[in-house]
């Protein structure tokens, strides 16, 4: 199985996201032998920053509260805030933005890198990012650095992530929409895809996310309409949402 549909296949089930990013974390590790991939959430102007460290390592208990501090020192942060257009999404080596001397100079490596003992990185992220706010993936080595071809393989499974991460981090639906399904007959998977739905995907990107084509997407949409006896899927949430 292709990388991007294994991400897919093994995570979308998952529905707890402290129990995704663990296991998203797992997964790159697998694809990317290194010391540690790292899931970052930072908002300057709460200040906040959540962290998660694959495997579990014994990270400084102040780091998380100085990142929203250091955030315009570190390279990939820098990059990424100061692309404004389509490249946004392309995943990023440390290397190809700064020399290792002024790497070494920098606040950012001595606060965040080196406690994990790292001193080469790729990232992507996995939401669209702002002036004061990005999440992503971070991959971490000490030394050896990352090739093209990974390069490569993390912009190929980065719109997979980018979908689950909106996938796992919804609101799961209330006890109205659960009623109304049952109450309708809509199998798992047919709920599955009218939440996705829900947050504005197209059937081709749900067709990524799941594994199946784009035709088995609407077929299940078709099901899905004819059970709740309505024609679009505007009118299918409403019902399952009691709206």
């Amino acid at each position: 199985m292709e990388p991007a549909t294994k991400l897919a296949a093994e995570l979308i089930g998952l529905r707890d996201p402290e129990e995704y990013l663990q296991a998203a974390g797992e997964l790159l590790l697998k694809l990317f032998p290194c010391e540690n991939v790292v899931y970052n959430v930072l908002d300057v102007r709460a200040p906040t920053a959540d962290v998660h460290v694959f495997p579990a390592y014994p990270f400084p208990t102040h780091a998380a509260d100085i990142l929203p501090e250091i955030w315009n020192d570190h390279p990939l942060v820098l990059s990424y805030q100061h692309d404004t257009g389509d490249g946004i999404w392309t995943p990023r080596r440390l290397s190809d933005l700064v020399t290792d001397t002024q790497l070494y100079r920098s606040r950012a490596y001595h606060e965040t890198l080196a406690p994990l003992g790292s001193n080469r990185e790729l990232a992507f992220l996995v939401t669209q990012p702002t002036p004061f706010t990005l999440t992503g993936w971070a991959i971490n080595r000490v030394h050896q650095d990352f090739t093209d071809f990974e390069v490569h393989l993390a912009g190929y499974i980065q719109p997979v992530l980018r979908l689950l991460e909106a996938s796992h981090h919804e609101k799961h639906p209330d006890i109205r929409w659960a009623t109304a399904a049952h109450v309708h007959g809509l199998s798992a998977r047919e709920q599955e895809i009218l939440r996705l739905v829900g947050q504005g995907l197209t059937a081709k990107a749900i067709s990524h996310l799941l594994g199946i084509s784009p035709r088995t997407v609407a077929k299940h949409l078709e099901h899905s309409y004819t059970k709740l006896g309505c024609t679009n899927r505007v009118d299918a949430l409403r019902r399952l949402r009691g709206e």
